[in-house]
């Protein structure tokens, strides 16, 4: 019985984990972009290598679009992979 148990976990513990691991990545969020702009934005969720982050204002969402690719590049230094593909930017809490 205690065998059946951990193959019945160990499935669900890989759900878990990469919950686990997605959760870590967006707390990269803060070290990756500066205070000014930690302040105003929210990474949100991970989905299919896209990381959605709300900002508080849609011109927010509109200069941090110009330095998306500066941004990602930073983000999978920071994750020592490549964590993400892209980054929606949406603002006032809408998170795609």
């Amino acid at each position: 019985m205690g065998s059946r148990l951990g193959e019945i976990l160990e499935g669900m513990d890989v759900g878990f984990a990469h919950t686990v691991k997605l959760c870590g990545l967006l707390s990269l969020w803060e070290q990756v972009v500066d205070e000014r702009i930690g302040k105003q934005t929210e990474a949100i969720k991970i989905r299919n290598q896209i990381l959605y982050v709300s900002t508080s204002s849609p011109a927010w969402a509109q200069e941090l679009t110009f330095l998306k690719g500066e941004i990602i590049s930073k983000f999978n230094d920071q994750a020592g992979k490549e964590a993400i593909k892209d980054i929606k930017f949406k603002s006032g809490g809408q998170n795609g």
